[in-house]
């Protein structure tokens, strides 16, 4: 028999099967473990969204609790009745780039002698160039070619029309098979 006291955490365990809208709707309403289950269900690809971003992987793992934090304390800001994605990676994108915004120079702009700072001729050719882009043209691509969001869902992600995400796909496309062309 299960003690009456454990029978709450039983209960308020989400079903594996559960939407992205169902567990933000539970977790909104204080159930933790349909907070747990947003977090394992994005985790991997938060966290991959800021080492892309950011490339350093401590920073990436602050990054990516940044963005869960934000989105515990920002779930009764989501509207149940509209998808959770959209919302979700626009939250992600806006907290990457004031993240970015606020972190501080790499240490080798600081010190002519860096101790383990990735230096961007150790990274495969496309994590450079990618590196190098404006976090505007960057984002974009990293939304929908790593995430494989669509490209409506990247406009309501970063509060972009339509138009100006396809442009800036386009000219972040060009700039990396530009610098990839002058590397190769």
């Amino acid at each position: 028999m299960v003690p009456d006291a454990a029978l709450p955490l039983f209960l308020s365990r989400p079903p594996q099967a559960s939407s992205p809208e169902e567990l933000a709707r539970a977790a909104r309403g204080g159930d933790p473990a349909a907070f747990e289950a947003l977090v394992k269900r994005y985790e991997r690809r938060v966290y991959g969204l800021a080492h892309h971003h950011l490339h350093d992987p401590d920073e990436a793992q602050d990054l990516a609790q940044e963005i869960f934090v934000r989105l515990y304390r920002n779930l009764n800001r989501f509207d149940p009745g509209r998808p959770f994605e959209p919302w979700f990676w626009r939250l992600a994108a806006n907290v990457a780039v004031n993240y970015g915004r606020r972190r501080p120079p790499p240490a080798s702009d600081r010190d002519p002698q860096p101790a383990a700072a990735p230096v961007p001729g150790e990274w495969l050719p496309l994590e450079g160039a990618l590196a190098d882009l404006d976090p505007g043209l960057r984002l974009p691509l990293l939304l929908h070619y790593y995430l494989d969001l669509g490209l409506a869902d990247v406009a309501t992600a970063l509060e972009l029309s339509l138009p100006a995400v396809k442009s800036r796909l386009h000219r972040g496309r060009r700039l990396l098979r530009r610098a990839l062309s002058e590397e190769g």
